[in-house]
């Protein structure tokens, strides 16, 4: 060291050594400063979080060894640092002491402010002492300029070799300490976040166990992957503690919203209210955290419209929060509220908010709420519009306009629709490719005898795609119109796959009657139970069943009844005759009735068809 710079060392030395005793009183500080120097202890606020420390509650747990890694058998591994020369005298605390800006100054050969500096560095760290080789780093800002400059680009691998370079040619040269501990803590860094990314929740914990000092406020984005981490290792309650520590500690407020926005992600709604209530002190923390409460709020009425058994949201938060809602015309907010009464089957309650939210904007979940809400409340003609005029906005407002008309084309004994309804409902039906649909209107026109056009649509759907209740109506409509070549296909293709197809082979035996209740004709035979009268009346009502003459079989059955008790084969025909009367509420009576004195083939097909025509589009679920 030239004499020079060791004047300038020990004279900075000397001067702060006076300071620090108190007999030099230059800028001397008064007692109350003094005091709160004398106070500064690790809990200050630059000092890293602690992930070993005991948590609240726990003081008497055993704190985790300050030697290992945070997890048994997970080693942290690091870049190694940009070596320096072995020579370099060790200092006590040196490695906790930020000496950066005390090496700038003594690379500018600036005294004055390296004296302040080192009086400064000693008032927070009274053991340090400063490096006696200050004055020797001092060299070329610009050499150095242009490692930073490739560090702010992440180029660490060019640093490497750039440092290498430069110690080959002046091999006393070396880097700042400043630039050291970055460029490790940069490595460091980098391992963390990769294992973040790749979900490695305990290789991210091992990396922060084996280098405490980076849980600090200058980077709080590792901070909220190691919270996360540990929230994934089921240590939320130390999450909560790293949590609170960025917002109290760190400065940055918009740093500190989005810790609490993070907080909300990953831990429950009383942890995150916890956590607010222990930042309020911050005066700066209030304000900002309103938006926090609301998003809190908004994720208690979310969690009720997902699941009505939630925990219900207090009525004072829910009634302040519409009030909001219907001053700042948040349409978002008033969707939110339809589907929290929604969900509560308030559906009055929410066809106002679903309505709001329409009119403050055109939002396709609100419509789809909104006509939902009304079909529950049996308003069908208002519901069928609101779809309709929505259908193009969403494919599931389409779906729902088709399934609230194929409730209305498949009723026991539909009203008839005009024809631009009927046309609008095609439309929609052909352009969604709706199946269940298709068949609504299959069933429609089947149950106005308009067999032909029924059969056109269950193809058509059945084309879309095949299922029992399509299937079945495509080889009814076909037996209808005697297209027995289509009827023998469809049953052939189809039987072995749905049961109720299959059945319908009795329908093409040659000594069986017409329609359903063929099998009954002939077992019926038109026995009259001894009485010439009765057995006259039984064949009649069969040869009328077999005309399709069905109110007039009914006739004659109840005739018949008068003179001798009806038997199960003609209970069965008087159950099909009321089912080709679209009265199919009453056939599934009858034939219940007569399962219940005698279960039989008959009976059985006799309750499922009856049953699938009073719910068509849910049959093969």
């Amino acid at each position: 060291m030239s004499m020079k710079r060791m004047a300038l060392l020990l004279s900075c030395i000397g001067s702060s050594v006076l300071i620090a005793s108190g007999t030099l009183s230059a800028d001397k500080p008064s007692q109350q400063g003094g005091l709160l120097l004398s106070q500064l202890d690790d809990t200050a606020a630059d000092a890293p979080f602690d992930l070993k420390a005991p948590l609240p509650g726990n003081t008497g747990a055993k704190a985790l060894s300050s030697g290992g890694p945070l997890l048994p058998g997970m080693e942290a591994t690091t870049a190694p640092p940009i070596s320096q020369p072995a020579a370099r005298p060790a200092r006590a605390s040196s490695s906790n002491v930020d000496e950066s800006a005390l090496r700038f100054y003594a690379s500018q050969n600036d005294s004055a402010r390296v004296s302040m500096e080192i009086k400064r560095i000693k008032a927070l760290n009274p053991s340090w002492e400063p490096p006696s080789d200050l004055f020797n780093e001092a060299g070329d800002p610009a050499v150095e300029q242009k490692l930073w400059d490739l560090f702010g680009e992440g180029r660490y691998d060019e640093i490497r070799i750039a440092v290498e370079n430069i110690r080959k040619a002046d091999p006393s040269w070396r880097p700042s300490g400043k630039l050291v501990r970055e460029f490790d803590r940069a490595q460091v860094r980098a391992q963390l976040i990769a294992a973040s990314d790749a979900k490695d929740a305990h290789g991210v914990l091992a990396i922060a166990e084996s280098h405490p000092g980076m849980l600090i406020c200058t980077d709080v984005d590792s901070m909220w992957r190691v919270a996360q981490a540990l929230i994934q290792t089921g240590q939320e309650e130390r999450a909560q503690e790293l949590y609170k520590y960025i917002l109290i500690r760190c400065p940055d407020p918009a740093e500190r919203l989005a810790t609490v926005q993070k907080a909300m992600e990953l831990l429950p709604v009383p942890a995150v209210k916890a956590l607010m209530a222990a930042a309020r002190y911050r005066t700066d923390n209030g304000k900002a955290f309103e938006s926090v409460q609301l998003d809190l709020l908004r994720r208690q009425i979310g969690a009720v419209a997902s699941d009505a058994t939630a925990t219900p949201v207090p009525p004072a938060d829910l009634k302040s929060f519409e009030g909001l809602v219907k001053q700042k015309k948040r349409s978002n907010d008033a969707d939110l509220l339809g589907w929290h009464y929604y969900s509560l089957k308030s559906w009055s309650g929410a066809a106002d908010w679903f309505k709001l939210a329409m009119e403050w904007d055109k939002l396709p979940k609100a419509a789809e709420g909104y006509a939902l809400a009304l079909r529950q409340q049996g308003r069908l003609e208002d519901a069928e519009a609101v779809a309709y005029e929505w259908r193009n906005a969403s494919p599931l407002i389409a779906k729902l306009f088709v399934e609230i008309v194929a409730t209305a084309l498949t009723q026991p004994n539909p009203a008839p629709f005009d024809d631009a309804r009927l046309v609008r409902t095609e439309d929609v039906v052909s352009s969604t490719k709706s199946v269940n649909g298709g068949q609504a209107l299959g069933w429609y026109h089947y149950n106005k005898n308009n067999f032909p056009k029924a059969r056109q649509w269950f193809e058509t759907s059945v084309a879309w795609e095949a299922t029992e209740a399509n299937v079945l109506g495509l080889a009814l409509a076909a037996h209808r119109i005697k297209d027995q070549a289509l009827f023998r296909k469809t049953v052939s293709k189809y039987g072995p796959q749905y049961a109720a197809v299959a059945a319908l082979q009795t329908y093409d035996r040659p000594q069986g009657g017409t329609g359903e209740g063929g099998r009954v004709i002939r077992r019926s035979g038109g026995g009259g139970g001894g009485s010439p009268q009765a057995s006259q009346l039984a064949s009649a009502a069969v040869e009328q069943f077999k005309n399709g003459q069905y109110r007039e079989a009914l006739a004659t059955l109840d005739k018949r009844g008068g003179v001798a008790r009806e038997d199960q084969g003609l209970g069965v025909l008087r159950g099909w005759a009321l089912y080709h009367l679209n009265q199919y509420d009453k056939a599934r009576e009858k034939f219940a009735e007569l399962d219940k004195k005698q279960s039989t083939r008959d009976t059985q097909y006799g309750l499922y068809y009856s049953g699938a025509k009073l719910d068509p589009l849910h049959r093969g679920d």
